[in-house]
């Protein structure tokens, strides 16, 4: 199973220049051996979902939640501090849109996406409009909050260095690519109209873009 959570750690392990491997599980399978509910993967990852990474350069060490990994991997192998930040105070605005992204923008995207895309056929019916307005009204207000910072940041440092939290990539942003790097793909089906963010549309642009974000969508593309 690949998807956004996955993708957000695969495109930081390519900035950093790391080698690894990728293992994928059956979404929703039981399989002892390949489903991410088998026996195999709890052992690892205790809630069933991806992605776990396991790092065999330090004794195996196993961590999971894609807010989780980013850190891990930049407290251990970014020892420039560029995509952590280079002071405490650097550092406190890139867990603040780390923290917003996983906690704020994940769960009603993929809410939203669920709703539209997989409601009527994990249900049999459409999904009520009431739950899809409330969903659509939030990410709404979160790609607003997202619009209301890189203006800022594009007035403080250009538009070519419009990043959340500083004035470069940072593991918030490789966070937020997770979701963004497909979106414009799907985006007409779950009602959103990336023109009424402009800021915000060339930011996935520019994430999209980024020399990271295409090897791991080939690298994905090539492993289906």
């Amino acid at each position: 199973m690949w998807g956004t959570n996955p993708i957000k750690v695969g495109a930081f392990l390519e900035a950093l220049g790391l080698e690894y491997d990728m293992k994928f599980v059956e979404l929703g399978s039981s399989d002892k051996a390949t489903g991410v509910k088998g026996e195999d993967y709890l052992n690892v990852c205790e809630n069933g979902r991806t992605p776990t990474l396991i790092d065999h350069k330090r004794n195996d060490f196993t961590v999971w939640e894609s807010g989780a990994i980013l850190d891990y991997v930049a407290t251990v192998y970014d020892t420039e501090h560029k995509f952590h930040g280079k002071t405490p105070e650097e550092r406190a605005l890139v867990m603040q849109w780390l923290f917003f992204q996983v906690s704020g923008h994940s769960p009603v995207q993929g809410n939203l996406f669920f709703s539209k895309m997989f409601w009527p056929s994990t249900f049999n019916e459409n999904a009520p409009e009431n739950v899809i307005k409330r969903f659509r009204t939030e990410l709404d207000r979160v790609f607003r909050v997202y619009e209301r910072r890189l203006k800022h940041q594009a007035s403080m440092y250009g538009e070519d260095r419009a990043f959340l939290a500083l004035d470069r990539p940072t593991i918030a942003d490789f966070s937020a690519l997770g979701w963004f790097v497909m979106l414009p793909d799907y985006a007409s089906k779950i009602d959103i109209d990336l023109a009424e963010y402009e800021t915000l549309a060339k930011y996935i642009d520019r994430l999209r873009n980024l020399p990271s974000s295409k090897a791991v969508m080939a690298r994905f593309e090539s492993s289906k």
